[in-house]
This record gives C-alpha cells, sequence and structure tokens, in this order.
C-alpha cells in the first residue's frame, strides 16, 4: 500500500524531470552520497558503466578551468561565507563537446555549530542559455564596435526625448562633448527651431512605430557647417512595445553639392561644354514653334568625326577627348547667337541653325554654304599634345519649317544624311531628300520581311554546274534565290549583307546545308548523278560559332551521306579574322572528309604563308580576272601565277565567270581543267538541273542563257 510519503516522492520526481533537474544527495555526516544524478550522464552520451564510474568522480569530466570554482563556490558554503552553494561549469560529453550545467544546493540540517548533516541540490541543462549569451556577448561587442567606430552620428532616446546614449561621433560635434548631451532633449540642447521640430520627430515614432527621416543643417563647435540626414527608427522591447527611438545622422553635404552640380550640369555636356541630347531638345522644340510663326527655314546638321574610333583606339581616350574639345571650339567660334550647337555623345555634333531664308533654294544656299565652312574649319590640322592629326567630318542637313515634322523625324532625316555623306565617301555634305529614307525605308522592310522568309519557305536552292575540261558536269555550287511575294525573286547579292548585319545568315546558312545534304542523299540512288559534288559557301558568321564544327558533322550523320561530297566554300577575310581557329576548325572537319574551297581568290589579302597553312583542296580563281583575260594582260598573268601556285601546293583550280569559248581555251591551255560559269550553264532550279546530260561528254556549252 502507498503511503503518503511514497506519494510525496514520486510527485517530487515528476517535477523534478518535469522542470529537467536532477537530484542529488551527500551525508556530511558519513559522506556518502546517498542520490547520485544520473539525468546528466544519459544526457551527454554515457553508458551505464561510464556514468557509474563518473558519478564518483565527476571532476573527470568537468572542464580544467571550471573545477576550482566549483570547490570555490562549495566551500563557501560549507563555511557559511555563501548562504547558498550556487556554480556554473563545462562538462565533457561522450562526443568531446563541452556541455553547460548549473548546480544550486544548500546544507540542510544545521543545529548550533554544527556543519549540518546533508547536503542537498539539483544539476540541470543551461547549455542553450550560455550559447545565447555568448552570441548576444558578441553581437553586443559588434555592435558598439560598429557604432563606436562609425563615422555617423548616433543616439538613441527615451519616452521624455532625452538621450540615453550618443556615440564619439556626435559628441565630438559638441561643445561639452557627451556630458553636455545625455540627459537632454534636443530642444534643450543645442536648442533652436530646427531641434524643436527634430524632437517632435521623435515623438511621431513614438506615437506611429514608423521610421522618419529628413535633413538637419548643423554647425559643430568648430563653426563647421555640414547637412546631416538623420533616420529616426522605433526599437521595441520583447513585447513588442517601443521603448526607446534610434537617431543615425550621416554627412550628406557633399552629396549636396554633387546634386547640385549635376542640377547645374544637367543640360551640358561635362567634356565640351556643349549642350547636350537634353537641352538640345528643348532648342529643337523651340525651333519649330519660332519658324511656324515666322514662316521661316531653319536647318538641322549632323556632324560625325570620319575614323574618331580609330584614333582613339591607338591614340587614346585622353587625346580622343582633346580632339573632341577643340572640335567644339571650332563649331562655337562658327555660330551665331541664335544658333546652337550640342554634343549628342561619342564623336556626333548636332547644330541648329535659324532664321533661315524663307525661299527653300535660298536657305539651301545658305546651310550649304555654312557646311562648307564647317567642313573647312574641321578639317584643319589638330595639334593634340604631341601628335599632329587631320580628322575629316561626314556632314548631313536637312531643311525644316513649322511643325509638319516631329522631333523624332527630323533627327532621323538629318542621321540618314549624315550616313549617306560617309557612304559616299566621307569629308562631304549631303543634304536630306525623300529617296534617301525610301532606301533606308526598303531596307528596313527587307529586313523585316526576311525574318519571315525562312520560317515560310520563301528561299530556293539553285545549283550552278561545275564542268571538267571534258564538258563532263561534276557538281555544282549551291547557290539561294528569295522568292519574295512583293518583289519576285531577289539575288543574294542584296539580302546576304543584310543578313550578315543581323545575324540572320546564321539560321540561312544551315538551312542551305541542310538542303545540299539532303540532296545529296537523294542522289545517292540515282546512277546517274550519284558521282555529283556539291560546294556551298559558309558566310564569316557562321563559320565563327562556337558550335560550327558539330553542327557540320551532325547534318552528315543525320543525312547519312559521305562528307567527301561536299565542299565548303570559305573566302580570305574570313581567314584573316582568326587564322588559328580558322585551321583549327577546318582541320576538324577534314578528319570527316570534308573538302575546302578558298573563294574569289586573288581579290582578298591572305598571304602565301596563310595560305600553305590552310588545309585546302580546291581554289576558286575569282571571276573579276576571268572575265579581263582578253583585254587584260595583267589578269591573264594572274590568272596563270594562280593556276601554277594552286598546282604547286596541291590544290585543284577551278575558274569562276566563264562566259566565252575563249576564256575557257585560255584556262585549259594554262592548265586549269574545271569551269564554272554563264558558259556552262546559269544557276538554275533544282528541275532544272537534274535535266542536265550527267553522263555525256560536251565540249559545248550546255546552256548560254544570261
Amino acid at each position: 500500500m502507498t503511503t503518503v510519503q511514497d506519494a510525496n516522492k514520486e510527485r517530487l520526481e515528476l517535477a523534478l524531470e518535469a522542470a529537467g533537474l536532477d537530484l542529488w544527495e551527500n551525508d556530511l555526516v558519513s559522506g556518502d552520497v546517498t542520490r547520485k544524478a544520473r539525468k546528466i550522464f544519459a544526457e551527454l552520451g554515457y553508458g551505464e558503466e561510464e556514468s557509474l564510474s563518473y558519478m564518483d568522480d565527476i571532476f573527470k569530466i568537468v572542464h580544467p578551468e571550471d573545477v576550482p570554482l566549483i570547490r570555490t563556490a562549495i566551500n563557501n558554503h560549507l563555511e557559511g561565507i555563501e548562504t547558498q552553494y550556487r556554480c556554473e561549469f563545462r562538462v565533457r560529453s561522450k562526443s568531446g563537446a563541452w556541455v553547460w550545467y548549473a548546480n544550486y544546493g544548500k546544507i540542510m540540517d544545521r543545529e548550533g555549530d554544527n556543519g549540518g548533516r546533508r547536503f542537498i541540490g539539483v544539476t540541470f541543462n543551461i547549455d542553450d542559455r550560455k550559447r545565447n549569451e555568448e552570441m548576444l556577448a558578441v553581437r553586443g561587442q559588434v555592435w558598439r564596435t560598429l557604432v563606436e567606430n562609425s563615422p555617423d552620428t548616433i543616439a538613441r532616446y527615451d519616452r521624455e526625448c532625452r538621450r540615453i546614449y550618443v556615440n564619439p561621433a556626435l559628441s565630438e560635434l559638441t561643445e561639452g562633448g557627451t556630458n553636455a548631451l545625455l540627459g537632454k532633449k534636443p530642444s534643450e540642447f543645442p536648442g533652436g527651431q530646427d531641434y524643436i521640430v527634430f524632437e517632435s520627430k521623435i515623438r511621431e515614432v513614438f506615437e506611429t512605430g514608423r521610421d522618419v527621416e529628413f535633413e538637419l543643417n548643423l554647425t559643430s563647435h568648430t563653426g563647421k557647417k555640414f547637412c546631416n540626414h538623420i533616420r529616426l527608427t522605433a526599437e521595441h522591447d520583447l513585447s513588442g512595445s517601443i521603448v526607446t527611438v534610434m537617431g543615425v545622422g550621416r554627412d550628406i553635404s557633399e552629396l549636396n553639392m554633387e546634386r547640385q552640380k549635376v542640377n547645374e550640369m544637367a543640360f551640358y555636356d561635362s567634356l565640351t561644354g556643349l549642350p547636350n541630347r537634353r537641352l538640345l531638345i528643348n532648342r529643337l522644340q523651340r525651333s519649330l514653334a519660332t519658324s511656324a510663326r515666322s514662316g521661316l527655314n531653319n536647318a538641322l546638321i549632323f556632324i560625325d568625326l570620319d575614323n574618331f574610333k580609330t584614333l582613339n583606339d591607338t591614340l587614346g581616350h585622353d587625346i580622343g577627348d582633346l580632339l573632341l574639345r577643340e572640335a567644339a571650339q571650332r563649331l562655337t567660334a562658327c555660330m551665331r547667337q541664335e544658333d546652337t550647337v550640342a554634343r549628342m555623345g561619342g564623336d556626333e555634333f548636332v547644330i541648329i541653325l535659324e532664321k533661315l531664308s524663307e525661299r527653300v533654294q535660298e536657305a539651301e544656299f545658305q546651310v550649304g554654304a555654312f557646311g562648307r565652312k564647317i567642313l573647312a574649319i574641321l578639317n584643319q590640322p589638330y595639334q593634340l599634345a604631341n601628335h599632329s592629326r587631320h580628322i575629316t567630318p561626314s556632314i548631313g542637313i536637312v531643311l525644316f519649317s513649322g511643325n509638319q515634322l516631329s522631333i523624332d523625324e527630323l533627327m532621323k532625316r538629318a542621321d540618314i544624311a549624315m550616313y549617306q555623306a560617309k557612304k559616299i565617301g566621307r569629308n562631304t555634305i549631303r543634304f536630306f531628300d525623300l529617296d534617301m529614307q525610301t532606301a533606308v525605308e526598303n531596307r528596313s522592310s527587307l529586313e523585316e520581311s526576311m525574318k519571315l522568309a525562312l520560317p515560310l519557305q520563301q528561299f530556293e536552292i539553285y545549283y550552278q554546274p561545275q564542268v571538267n575540261d571534258a564538258g563532263t558536269i561534276v557538281g555544282a555550287e549551291v547557290l539561294l534565290r528569295w522568292q519574295h511575294p512583293v518583289h519576285g525573286t531577289i539575288l543574294p547579292a542584296d539580302f546576304i549583307p543584310i543578313a550578315e548585319e543581323t545575324g540572320l545568315i546564321v539560321d540561312i546558312g544551315l538551312h542551305v546545308l541542310k538542303s545540299a545534304c539532303q540532296q545529296l542523299k537523294t542522289w545517292e540512288k540515282d546512277p546517274g548523278k550519284n558521282h555529283l559534288h556539291l560546294a556551298v559557301n559558309i558566310s564569316a558568321r557562321q563559320f565563327q560559332q562556337a558550335d560550327f564544327v558539330e553542327q557540320i558533322t551532325g547534318l552528315f550523320e543525320s543525312a547519312e551521306i559521305n562528307p567527301a561530297r561536299m565542299t565548303l566554300e570559305i573566302t580570305e577575310s574570313m581567314v584573316l579574322g582568326n587564322v588559328h581557329e580558322t585551321i583549327k576548325k577546318m582541320h576538324a572537319l577534314k578528319e570527316k572528309g570534308v573538302k575546302f574551297a578558298m573563294d574569289d581568290f586573288g581579290t582578298g589579302h591572305s598571304s602565301l604563308s596563310s595560305l600553305k597553312r590552310l588545309p585546302l583542296d580546291q581554289i576558286k580563281i575569282d571571276q573579276s580576272f576571268v572575265h579581263d583575260i582578253a583585254e587584260n594582260d595583267d589578269a591573264a598573268v594572274i590568272i596563270q601565277t594562280i593556276i601554277a601556285m594552286g598546282n604547286n601546293l596541291g590544290m585543284e583550280v577551278i575558274a569562276e565567270g566563264v562566259e566565252t569559248a575563249e576564256q575557257k581555251d585560255f584556262l585549259i591551255q594554262h592548265n586549269c581543267v574545271n569551269f564554272q560559269g554563264y558558259f556552262f550553264g546559269d544557276p538554275m532550279p533544282l528541275n532544272e538541273f537534274e535535266c542536265l546530260p550527267f553522263q555525256t561528254q560536251r565540249v559545248r556549252p550546255i546552256t548560254k542563257k544570261r
């Protein structure tokens, strides 16, 4: 039967367990440990046998630094110095980690002078608390370090708006330092209207909990004036109540000065001091309005310095800046008071010439004379530090009167005229006319149409026969025609340059290669055509693709054709960019069996040494040399040289643009035995090409149409 004493003991054990306490008791008379703390050893990961060992000698696993603390705490209590035994210490766990525990105990049954009969207490885990205390201590130290060393002024205010903390940056500004600031409200010290407002903002943060930012002009005790940007932030206790407000001030005097400079320079170019684009647009708006009222013509002039980038790259940006400043000064010297010269950026200048004649022809004469003056003054030599340079301008001019045209349209027209000046050779003047804009718009329209040409299958593959000296068709060059729904057939010369500039050439080129592979696969089943090879032009942009080799080999593998029946034609200009990379890609494809031809040979700038390094199979003599054989002895000599060089290097030679029997005979006489040109056949659609006599040897032309 359970006694009351047993029940009380059970309740005590449950309470101790719930509280995480481990009870221990020592008999001070006998010296025996009548109750041992067991729970902590289980927490520390020790087994029963180890626990029993450490219970008898706990100091084996107590941190050496903490053993003296425990002994001192026990002795102080035993000797009556302390009414209670309290100690915190570290104990080593089974894993080797140090875990914090606390001992609270007291000597019981003291009578008279005796030392007591029992020493009873509890042990409990305080590791989380100690870790948090350490973390908070570190954070507190970091915070103090940051605040004490911050260049920003920092203060903390209580609910009465009194300063309860100031950092050194703030105290150093004030005569009297920290002592003069602590315990004072801003309205009390330094006082004044600005600080009364400051104090009201502190109260606002206490009331709303929202941050407040404002600027305050200050004067230090040394007389230095500056502007502080102050941010007031609420600080809360654990219950969420606002207990203090933190104020952080940052000196923004230099920033304000910079803002002022930026504001002053918002309408002017920092390098030349000329009006910038923003002010130019404002002036142009005004010019449109005044010309509408007066009926007079005005002019917008675009000026671009020719080859400025080359000068900048070779002599450096400092020299380039000197040139721009000098050009700006020369242009400014030419201006009337009512005119505007601005720098648009880079090496582009813009002039608004106002109050010209109301008659267009006379206005054109006036602005033309002014343009020639600009041309002359900018053509004069520039002395740039130790360099003397001659820079020419390209000038585009558009006349306007009233508001018939928008600012954007005017700018566009002047820009078009300027680029036309560059196009015809630079160092000249061009007036805008509608034909220019029509050409630009047509090009833009063609570019937009080209984006849809491939998905709409508007590109058609044409084939131009390649023939040997016996008249046998040995293959064809693959060419492209764009069957435009509006403009009809468009030749490569009219759309390939646009495709190159826009990057569309990559997808178009891949389409041509894929079509060529499919056609070679089809011809494999035809005994009359399974000997044919195809030559495909590769653009520079296409060849420069990082995965070009993988693309080509992937097409061959997908089509399951013999790569040796494909010749890829490259140009000399492609080689100049990066000879090493070109050779690397060529060798990678040569290993697969692909052949390479140098197209338009003789028109580029490849050196013989570069040519020898390239793994070429064929050289194609450019048609310009073939065309001039009869009339130009130099062309004949060049052709003979190319043929001899190709034969000596073990390369096949093929002549392009053969149009007459005389040209063919000359070429055969000088050991060129492969031909391509109108004499043998135009570029033609597949159905026409496949009707040609592939097995018959012919010495007469296949076709002679143009």
